[in-house]
């Protein structure tokens, strides 16, 4: 049996109107739990009360960095917890840093694309006022270390990602979106810095949302605008880290013989230059691929290849190691 029907917040149709799509979670009562506290808190921004989960580890130390997991449209911070099997949180506990799931404006996040229907985009909420007031109570709170603040988000929070890293690459040591590519210039409302920054995508190539090869994001009947291709994204950010030359690609180790999926890495390093990778799934969806592949229903399949909260956390920690 199902343990839960995935809440309608986190379905990146709801606050859209869009058809909704219907999918479960398996039971995961053999793993792990968090040993830490998960507590929701909230502050006063700009006039608004915006809310926050934030998850600490019993052991936390001082300096310790701190990771922001953003959801796609339609959720919640609870919705991306239980999207990412609570994963973070164990990688929190081992390796001791904190977690935080903001909730957006109305389910949704500002980010850079001119087309994109979200109500945050439409009335141009100030989220990096939000996620500056959240880091300044985490300092003042744990003495997290600034120079350690990571990004990680789906769709839409993939997307608000972007937007930090175009934007805000002083504030963030790496940004990781999944079910993203970066808009393209005609569909960009953003002004980048053009600084450097390590960045991961990863996404699947029968995306029905997010195009794999680029194109229109459509939400239903509302088109988000183009982006670029999953491979164009990565060299965007390849470029702008001086990384020059074609990616490095391997395929990473099948897993399960009746899993129709698989991964390709594609790699851009150089020594002394911020790396960049994309992970193309091949035959996933808009999914989070973790450690136990669900079915994601109409949003597509998740593969068994890639674990994206290990994935992540370990690009994070080479990006910008512990001092």
């Amino acid at each position: 049996m199902n343990r839960t029907k995935l809440r309608a917040g986190i379905l990146v149709a709801a606050a859209l109107a869009i058809p909704a799509i219907s999918f479960h979670f398996a039971a995961r009562a053999a793993e792990p739990k968090p040993a830490g506290t998960l507590a929701r808190q909230t502050l006063a921004v700009k006039g608004m009360e915006r809310s926050f989960l934030v998850y600490t580890p019993k052991s936390l130390k001082p300096n310790a960095p701190l990771l922001f997991v953003f959801h796609g449209s339609g959720g919640d911070g609870e919705g991306m917890r239980e999207v990412t099997a609570n994963e973070f949180e164990l990688l929190a506990d081992r390796d001791d840093f904190i977690v935080i799931y903001p909730d957006g404006y109305q389910a949704t996040w500002n980010d850079c694309r001119k087309g994109s229907p979200q109500p945050a985009r439409r009335m141009n909420i100030d989220d990096y006022s939000f996620v500056e007031a959240m880091i300044a109570k985490e300092v003042a709170d744990h003495g997290i270390d600034r120079k350690r603040v990571f990004s990680a988000g789906w769709s839409n929070g993939g997307q608000l990602g972007f937007r930090f890293a175009l934007e805000r690459a002083n504030q963030f040591a790496a940004v990781a979106a999944i079910s993203a590519s970066l808009p393209r210039p005609e569909n960009l409302a953003c002004t980048p810095s053009g600084a450097a920054m390590p960045v991961m995508i990863i996404n699947g190539t029968l995306d029905p949302i997010n195009p794999f090869a680029g194109g229109n994001v459509m939400l239903g009947s509302f088109n988000a605008g183009p982006v670029h291709s999953s491979k164009e994204s990565g060299e965007y950010w390849a470029k702008l880290n001086g990384v020059t030359g074609a990616a490095q690609v391997k395929r990473l180790p099948h897993k399960n013989t009746s899993d129709p999926t698989y991964v390709e890495e594609m790699l851009w390093s150089a020594p002394g230059k911020p790396s960049v990778v994309v992970y193309a799934v091949h035959g996933g969806g808009h999914t989070v691929p973790t450690r136990t592949p669900q079915n994601w229903g109409g949003l597509g399949r998740a593969t068994g290849d890639l674990d994206a909260p290990v994935a992540i956390w370990e690009f994070f920690s080479k990006a910008a190691p512990r001092p």
